[in-house]
C-alpha cells in the first residue's frame, strides 16, 4: 500500500467515525428529550391522580350525605327491563331475570 492509499483509507475511516458520532449525539439528544418529557408526564399524571382522588372523595361525601333512597330514574330503567349495573348497562334483562349487581346498585 502506498502512503496515498493509507491516507485515503484513514480519511474514509474518519468520515465514517464522524457520521457514527453524529448519530450517537442525535440518539443521545432524543433520549434526553424523552426523559424530560417522561418526567413531565409523570408529574402531570400524579397531579391528575391527586385531583381524581379529591373528586372521588367529594363524590363519596355527596353520596353518603344524600338520602338512602334509590335513584328513581335507575329504578324506572330497571323496571322497564334493562340492566343498570356497570357490567351490563342498558342491556335488556331476560324475561323474569333479576340481576344482583343491578339490585345492589339500586338499594345500597
Amino acid at each position: 500500500m502506498t502512503k496515498k492509499e493509507i491516507l485515503e483509507q484513514l480519511n474514509i475511516l474518519e468520515d465514517a467515525l464522524n457520521q457514527t458520532l453524529a448519530q450517537v449525539s442525535s440518539i443521545r439528544q432524543k433520549l434526553e428529550d424523552s426523559q424530560r418529557e417522561n418526567a413531565t408526564l409523570r408529574m402531570e399524571l400524579e397531579k391528575v391522580r391527586e385531583h381524581l382522588a379529591e373528586l372521588e372523595k367529594h363524590e363519596v361525601q355527596e353520596t353518603t350525605s344524600t338520602s338512602d333512597e334509590p335513584n328513581p330514574t335507575l329504578i324506572n330503567i330497571f323496571n322497564e327491563g334493562f340492566h343498570v349495573c356497570h357490567l351490563h348497562y342498558a342491556e335488556r334483562l331476560d324475561e323474569g331475570e333479576s340481576c344482583l349487581d343491578c339490585l345492589e346498585l339500586l338499594y345500597r
